[in-house]
Formats: C-alpha cells, sequence, structure tokens
C-alpha cells in the first residue's frame, strides 16, 4: 500500500502536522492560528533556521515558508528539506510576498510544490485552505498538485520598490557567487546560515550539508578543531571579537587542497556574527613547495661543489707543502753523512718554512669554525680601519680613498683577525684593479628589519659598515655565487701564494664577529665588498661578561635539540641572562603561565620555528604575547629562505636569528631586539 493512501487514513484519527515559517512575526502568527482551526497540528519558527532545528525532531506533513528572511532563506530551507530523504515526502509550498515580481525565477529554481503570494489575511485563508487541499489531492491521487503554477490574487501588482531591491540582492548573490575565496555567514553560537559556491567546493561539501550544521560539525579541521571552538566560544558567544587566522606557514589541509582561512567575528545592530574566509592555495603552495625542493636540491650540489673542490686544493696545498718538507729531510739525512753543516742547516731552514706555512693553512682552516675567534676588544672602528689602511698600503703600494663617517661606532672585535680579513680585502681589490685606486668608506648603519642584499642575509641591528670599492672589471653573475667557496680562485697555485682561502676566511671571521659580508659587482664597473660588524652599544647592557645585562632581564629559549638548548643557555648566561630551556611550545606555554603568576615574567622568547611539529610559528607567537604583552620573540632557524624569517616582522617577531649562530650574532641580535 502507498504511503499516500495511509496518510489518508491515518487523517481520520491523526492531524495534518504543519511547521509554518516567516519572519514576520504578526503574520507568522495569523497564519498558525488560520492552520490550527483548520484542525492541524502546527509548529512555527521565525527564521529558517529555528526551522531546521525544529525538523531534527519533527517530520511535518506540509512545510509552509516564507522565501526573504534572515538566518536562512526560505530558498535555501526548501533545499535542505529536497536534498534530504527524511524528508522526501514534506509538501513543500512558498509563501512570500515576492512572487509577482519574482514568479520566473521561483518557478524555475525554487523547489517548491505550491507558490503562492501573499494578499490580506482573507486572501490568505483562503490560499491556506486551497494548500491543505491540494496537498490532501496529492496523499490520494500521487504526483504533483493540479496546478502548480504560482497562486496570485486577484488585482495584485508589482511593487517597483520589491523588484528594484530583489535586482540588488541578485547582483550580490552574483557577485558572492563568483568569489575565488570560500565564505560562510555563522550565527553567534556558530551555526552556518549562508554559504557560497567557493566555499562548497573548497570545503567538499553541498549547501544543504553546511547550512544549518555547526562551524565545528562542518567537516574535521584536524589540529585546529580545538582552535575554532574556542574562538566561537571567546569571541562570538564570549563577545571577545578578536579574529582568528589560520596562515599559509602551517595551513589547512582539506583532501588534496591547501587552505588558509580567516574567521572574523563582525557586529552588527548590537548582535554578533561571524564571517569565515577560506582561501585556496593549492597551487602556490605547491609552487613554493616544489621551489624549495629545487632551491635545496641546488644548494646541495652547491655545497658538494665547495666540498669538491676543497678537499681538492687541501690536497694540492699540503701535498705540495709535505713534498717540500719531507724532500728536505730527505735531502738533510744524506748531507748530514757528509757531515756538510752548512748545507744541513739550509735545508732545515726550508724545511721548517714550509711547516709553518702547513701551520698557517691549517690556522686559516680552523678559522672557518665557530672558534676562530681567541680574544676581543671595544675598538673604534674609524682607528682600526685607519691603521690598517694606512699599513697595509706603505708596505704594498698603491693608491686609495678613505671616507670616515661623522658618527663613529665602537665594535667588539679581535683585532688581528679583522687586520687579516680587511687586508685579504684590499689585497684582492688591488689585484682585480690592476692596483688601481681603492675606494674605502667607513659608515654606520641601522637596519630596522631584515634585508636580503646581493643574496646575503643581513639581520636588522645596528653596524659598522666598511664598504670596499675597486676599479676593476667586475665579476659576472655566475662567479659571484661562488666567491666564498673555499678554493675557488683563478689565480696562479703555488706554495706561498694561490691557497684560494681569502674570502672564505673573510667570511668566517665576519661570521665569527656576529657580522656579515656581501659582495656586490657588475661587470665593467667594478666590484664593492661591503663589511657588517655589529656594533658594540656602549651602555652597562653591552659590557661583555655577566655584568652586561640588567640582572632582572630573563629569556625563555625554545629548542627541541638539547645540545643546542644547552650550548644557548650557556652563551646567553654567559651574556648575563637568566635562562630557561624548554623543547616545545607545550612546555613554553606552561612555563609562561608559571611565570606570569610568580610575577617574574621573561622579557624576551627565543623560538626555533625549524624545530616545531605541526604548530604555527605564527600562532605559537600570538599566543606567546597574549600571556605576556610586552614580550619579545625571536624567530630562530637554521635556513633563510622561510617566509618568517625573510620577513620576521610581518609575522609577529622582533628579529631573526639564523643557526649556526656565535657568541656575537646572539649577543647581537638578542641587544638590537631589547636595547635598541
Amino acid at each position: 500500500m502507498e504511503r499516500g493512501q495511509i496518510t489518508v487514513a491515518q487523517g481520520e484519527d491523526m492531524k495534518t502536522k504543519v511547521l509554518a515559517v516567516d519572519n514576520n512575526p504578526v503574520l507568522l502568527q495569523a497564519i498558525s492560528t488560520i492552520l490550527d482551526q483548520e484542525g492541524c497540528e502546527v509548529r512555527s519558527a521565525g527564521t529558517g533556521l529555528e526551522a531546521l532545528e525544529i525538523l531534527d525532531g519533527f517530520i511535518p506533513d506540509i512545510l509552509f515558508t516564507d522565501l526573504i528572511m534572515p538566518r536562512v532563506s526560505g530558498e535555501q530551507l526548501c533545499r535542505v528539506v529536497r536534498s534530504s530523504a527524511k524528508y522526501a515526502d514534506v509538501f513543500i509550498v512558498v509563501l512570500s510576498a515576492i512572487v509577482v515580481e519574482d514568479r520566473e525565477r521561483i518557478q524555475k529554481e525554487v523547489e517548491c510544490d505550491l507558490c503562492i503570494a501573499k494578499g490580506n489575511l482573507k486572501e490568505i485563508r483562503l490560499e491556506l485552505q486551497g494548500a491543505l487541499e491540494a496537498y490532501k489531492h496529492r496523499s490520494v491521487n500521487g504526483g504533483n498538485p493540479q496546478n502548480s503554477s504560482p497562486r496570485i490574487p486577484k488585482g495584485l501588482k508589482s511593487s517597483k520598490v520589491a523588484a528594484e531591491l530583489l535586482l540588488e540582492q541578485k547582483h550580490h548573490k552574483e557577485i558572492l557567487s563568483n568569489l575565488s575565496e570560500g565564505i560562510l555567514e555563522i550565527t553567534q553560537d556558530g551555526k552556518i546560515v549562508s554559504v557560497n559556491t567557493s566555499a562548497c567546493q573548497i570545503l567538499n561539501r553541498r549547501e544543504e550539508m553546511l547550512t544549518g550544521a555547526k562551524l565545528c560539525k562542518a567537516r574535521d579541521w584536524g589540529y585546529f578543531e580545538a582552535d575554532i571552538n574556542r574562538w566561537v566560544e571567546n569571541e562570538l558567544l564570549g563577545g571577545g571579537l578578536k579574529p582568528f587566522h589560520i596562515y599559509e606557514d602551517n595551513p589547512l589541509s582539506i583532501n588534496d587542497r591547501i587552505v588558509t582561512a580567516s574567521l572574523l567575528p563582525v557586529v552588527e545592530n548590537e548582535s554578533i556574527f561571524g564571517l569565515c574566509i577560506f582561501r585556496d592555495i593549492t597551487r602556490q603552495f605547491k609552487a613554493e613547495q616544489y621551489s624549495k625542493e629545487l632551491d635545496d636540491a641546488i644548494k646541495l650540489a652547491k655545497k658538494m661543489d665547495a666540498m669538491s673542490c676543497m678537499a681538492g686544493g687541501m690536497a694540492h696545498d699540503f701535498n705540495n707543502l709535505l713534498t717540500v718538507i719531507c724532500g728536505n729531510l730527505d735531502i738533510v739525512s744524506i748531507a748530514n753523512k757528509r757531515n756538510d753543516f752548512e748545507v744541513t742547516m739550509k735545508l732545515i731552514e726550508q724545511a721548517r718554512k714550509a711547516a709553518l706555512i702547513a701551520v698557517d693553512l691549517t690556522r686559516q682552516i680552523s678559522c672557518f669554525s665557530n672558534f676562530g675567534i681567541v680574544s676581543r676588544k671595544e675598538k673604534s672602528l674609524h682607528t682600526t680601519v685607519e691603521t690598517i689602511a694606512y699599513t697595509y698600503f706603505q708596505k704594498n703600494g698603491g693608491e686609495y680613498d678613505l671616507l670616515l663617517n661623522t658618527t663613529d661606532c665602537v665594535v667588539s672585535m679581535d683585532s688581528e683577525e679583522i687586520r687579516v680579513a680587511i687586508e685579504n680585502v684590499l689585497q684582492n681589490a688591488q689585484e682585480s684593479s690592476d692596483n688601481g685606486k681603492i675606494w674605502i668608506n667607513v659608515s654606520k648603519v641601522t637596519l630596522t628589519k631584515p634585508e636580503l642584499i646581493s643574496g646575503q642575509y643581513i639581520p636588522a641591528g645596528s653596524y659598522g659598515k666598511i664598504e670596499i670599492k675597486d676599479s676593476g672589471k667586475g665579476i659576472d653573475k655566475e662567479s659571484l655565487f661562488k666567491v666564498f667557496d673555499p678554493y675557488y680562485s683563478t689565480k696562479e697555485r703555488g706554495i706561498v701564494k694561490g691557497m684560494g682561502l681569502g674570502l672564505t676566511i673573510v667570511y668566517a671571521t665576519l661570521r665569527n664577529h656576529g657580522g656579515h659580508i656581501v659582495v656586490s659587482s657588475t661587470e665593467g664597473h667594478g666590484t664593492v665588498v661591503s663589511l657588517y660588524l655589529p656594533v658594540f652599544l656602549q651602555t652597562g647592557e653591552m659590557s661583555q661578561g655577566l655584568s652586561q645585562a640588567e640582572p632582572q632581564r630573563s629569556v625563555l629559549l625554545i629548542d627541541p635539540d638539547y645540545q643546542m638548548r644547552e650550548i644557548g643557555t650557556i652563551m646567553l648566561t654567559y651574556l648575563g641572562f637568566e635562562v630557561t630551556g624548554v623543547a616545545n611550545s607545550c612546555e613554553a606555554t606552561l612555563e609562561l603561565q608559571k611565570q606570569v603568576h610568580e610575577s617574574k615574567p621573561p622579557s624576551l622568547v627565543i623560538l626555533d620555528i625549524s624545530g616545531l611539529n605541526q604548530e604555527s610559528p605564527v600562532d605559537c607567537c600570538r599566543i606567546f604575547k597574549q600571556l605576556v604583552p610586552s614580550l619579545q620573540v625571536i624567530a630562530m632557524s637554521g635556513t633563510i629562505l622561510d617566509p618568517i624569517i625573510e620577513n620576521c616582522q610581518e609575522y609577529g617577531f622582533a628579529n631573526s636569528l639564523s643557526k649556526p649562530y656565535s657568541m656575537d650574532s646572539l649577543r647581537h641580535i638578542v641587544n638590537s631586539v631589547l636595547y635598541v
């Protein structure tokens, strides 16, 4: 037996169940009263969202709904009902004031059994009775009602104002549906009331599945689920009104899509609702990932090429030196048998000189490690450079022009190492320009944010800058990136010259001082080598040793590597800071909460962003600053290609620190944040 026949049989004992939906409370009450008088069991809802909540536990025989309503429109409600097998037999009646103005579209797009235009109460009563008859007719005969065309009361005319408003609404809807960003509108308690086409595509859900659902239940949000729940509870229900962002450095993964999101609270007429904006960055993300993988492969190839070049160069130089030493000693043994003391001493002296050159070569190679600086003192950069330049050109000849900027600065340096480094650059400049004129410019510069200059990364901070410019033919682009490679040289090789470690030693020396070297050149216009040395701030905070930092200054160091955490703690302690080391952001959050409770919050957090697993460095930084608003956070990483390291301040960090770091680079970055 068909369901319709059962319904009729039941109808003798049971009332027809009706759900009436209209955002006009007066009209809704009138409709409910009329239907109640007709013997129906009536439930009513003021919005489409309320109707969906009622439908969870109440399956009506007939649904009467208006079209234009807040919080899920009648059109959306019809789609949701029609898409569910649970409500397959519900008879849908649209009762709307815009039927005359929007007749064609309603007939074409709105999934209903009957469409009625609102008239006066008498006309509405007659149309409701007609709708009940049409429902009974379908129940008896099956199929669609006899007349599915819109029912319009006689004399009802189109409203020009309503037509214009509908046109504007259609225009806005068209714009929204064609946006590439997915947009959800949610209520204050987190229920979805509006969805555009892109949101359905990005979230891989149909509109009917999303409409009326809780945001947190709309799909699996992975490890962001707790954050999204907290945002609804705290910022919407709790009235905190703070946005929540999912950035590209730690995006959502939805099926094969990579997605970022912005969850925004909106206040309108003293009510709060939320807008969720989703952006599909899959193509961009994959392109960047491919670029990074390609860059890593190129870096590895270059590193292996440099290692190969260095190994060959070292073998060549040490073989030459050992040949001289061993050859002389062999001849000494022969000469000694002849009792030729003068020849023996000459041979021993030659062997000794070769051995000393080998010692010097070993010293240069060891200088490339992090432990090349033995002693440092605070020196005037003007005086140091002036003395080195004068001594060098007195000994080697040549013409130079020295310009000392009016502002001098003090640098903590190993004078001997810096002298060797500057002389190496001057020697290269002279050889490149065939003993032409050399220009030396000494100045003080302050970088307010990290910069990438000629392929070299320079963190924010104050530096003493030594610029050495020659008048040579310049360096081509391909060779420019190889100038720091050990043993990369076009010079003649020999026992004394052509060791090929000149700029390599300069690079290592500057790095061990916490500084940087930048080489820029244009073919035919000479080469400029710029040496950046961290400025020694002449305050009590910057004196070397335990007295250099204020005793109350404390640092929270976050590094998953135990050994790096230990050496970092030792360095920071030596610089005069109280240090707490933790392995991850969870431990860091607990430690911050503890220190805040004890009224001893740290001044600084150093966060290893490359050691975070699924956590977003930006979110970690934000959470830390919520706990301690005055906190400064430094991003630390082993790669300068990370977008956070390149543009740390845009992501909320005060500065960035590259690994591996020396005592000087650590001191410079920390003090550039706390004292500059």
